[in-house]
C-alpha cells in the first residue's frame, strides 16, 4: 500500500466520510488518488477504494452518482478562495489597476471614518468581525447556506451598522466579510465580475480549466455532492454577495496546477503576484504570519516553513499546502463537512521525511 492510500484509508475507515481526493507534487512527482464515493453517504463504503492515480480517470460521476471521485471531480473549496482573491489583488496591483494601500472606501461604500486598505482586508487585519452583520439570523433560518439570499445591498446596508473591532492593522482577525469585500473592491476597480477575473487573470494564465463559481452543465456532471458530518447529502454552497470569501469550486488537478506555480512562480505567467503572496505581512500568535491570502505556518520537522489554507463549506472540507523549500505540494479536498487538515499535514510530513 502507497502512503497517500495508507493516509487516506485512516480517514476513510471510520465510515463518516463520503469521499475524498488527495493529491501531492514531492521529487519530481504527481500523484492524485480518490476514494470513497460522490455521490450519496449511503452508498459509500466505509474503507478506502483507490479510484485514480495520476490524471487515468476522468473523473466524470457526478450528483447522485455513487462512483468513486477522480482527478477531474468538482469540489467546493471554501475559503481557499481567499487565496485566489489575494492573488487577484496582487496581480491588479502589478497593473496599476488598483494598489495594496488604497483604502476600501474608494470602491466600496463604507461608514466615514473607517481606514482599512486593501491589503489589510487580505491579510485580515481590517478589524472587521468574521461575518457581515445580520447574518445570524440568516444561519439560525438555513444553516446550510446562510449566505445563499444575502444580496450586496443587504451587505452595505449591514455595513452601516458594523463597527470594526480593532484599528486597521492592530491585530489578524480572520473576517469572511474582509475578504468578501475585497473581492467586491476589485470586481467595481476592474469593472467585471469576480469569477471572470479569476478566469482570466489565474485561471487562463495558469492552465486551470475547472475552478469557477458557476460550473457549466458539463462540470456540474462532475460536481461531487455534499454531505454534512453526519453524513446527510446538501445543496450547493453559494454566497453570491460575497465569492470572494468562498465561492469556488475546483478540482484535484487544477488544485496541483496552482500549487505547482506557488512552488515555482519564476517559470509562471504570473511571477511577481504569486511571489508578493507568499510574502509575510502580520503576525498571528507563535509561529504563524499572514501573507496576501496564504498562512505562513512553521510546520512540524522536517518540512519546513509552509503555506497552507483551508476550507470550509456546509458539505465540504478542503486543505492545500506548498513546502517551497522541499519542493512539496498537498491538496485534500472532500466531499463531507468533516475537517482534512491533519491528514494534509500529515502527508506534508511523510513526503518531507522521504525528501530526507
Amino acid at each position: 500500500m502507497s502512503l497517500i492510500d495508507d493516509l487516506a484509508g485512516r480517514a476513510m475507515r471510520s465510515g463518516r466520510r463520503a469521499g475524498l481526493v488527495v493529491g501531492y507534487l514531492a521529487g519530481g512527482e504527481e500523484r492524485v488518488a480518490g476514494y470513497g464515493r460522490t455521490g450519496h453517504a449511503a452508498g459509500a463504503s466505509g474503507h478506502a477504494s483507490p479510484g485514480a492515480s495520476g490524471h487515468g480517470d476522468p473523473g466524470t460521476t457526478g450528483p447522485g452518482d455513487p462512483g468513486t471521485p477522480g482527478p477531474r471531480t468538482l469540489f467546493e473549496i471554501g475559503s481557499i478562495t481567499k487565496v485566489f482573491t489575494g492573488l487577484l489583488l496582487a496581480d491588479l496591483d502589478a497593473a496599476d489597476v488598483v494598489g495594496l494601500d488604497d483604502p476600501l472606501g474608494r470602491y466600496v461604500p463604507v461608514p466615514e471614518g473607517w481606514g482599512m486598505t486593501l491589503g489589510d482586508l487580505s491579510s485580515h487585519v481590517a478589524g472587521l468581525g468574521r461575518n457581515p452583520r445580520g447574518t445570524l439570523r440568516r444561519w439560525l433560518g438555513d444553516r446550510r447556506n446562510p449566505f445563499e439570499s444575502l444580496s450586496v445591498t443587504d451587505v452595505h446596508e449591514g455595513l452601516a451598522r458594523t463597527r470594526p473591532r480593532r484599528r486597521p492593522g492592530e491585530r489578524v482577525r480572520y473576517s469572511n466579510l474582509g475578504a468578501g469585500l475585497l473581492g467586491q473592491a476589485l470586481e467595481r476597480a476592474a469593472g467585471q465580475p469576480y469569477e471572470r477575473l479569476v478566469t482570466e487573470r489565474i485561471c487562463l494564465p495558469l492552465g486551470m480549466p475547472d475552478t469557477v463559481v458557476v460550473p457549466s452543465a458539463e462540470q456540474a456532471a462532475r460536481l461531487a455532492v455534499g454531505h454534512t458530518g453526519r453524513g446527510r447529502p446538501v445543496p450547493p454552497f453559494e454566497i453570491p454577495a460575497l465569492p470572494g470569501a468562498g465561492a469556488l469550486r475546483s478540482t484535484a488537478a487544477d488544485m496541483l496546477r496552482f500549487l505547482a506555480a506557488n512552488l515555482d512562480p519564476a517559470d509562471t505567467p504570473l511571477a511577481a503576484p504569486l511571489e508578493r503572496i507568499q510574502q509575510p505581512r502580520h503576525r498571528k500568535g507563535r509561529g504563524m504570519q499572514v501573507g496576501l491570502g496564504w498562512l505562513l505556518a512553521r510546520s512540524p520537522e522536517p518540512a519546513g516553513p509552509l503555506l497552507w489554507h483551508n476550507g470550509g463549506t456546509s458539505g465540504f472540507r478542503s486543505f492545500a499546502a506548498v513546502a517551497r523549500d522541499r519542493g512539496i505540494a498537498v491538496v485534500v479536498l472532500s466531499n463531507t463537512a468533516r475537517m482534512v487538515d491533519g491528514l494534509g499535514l500529515r502527508l506534508v510530513r511523510e513526503l518531507s521525511a522521504r525528501a530526507g
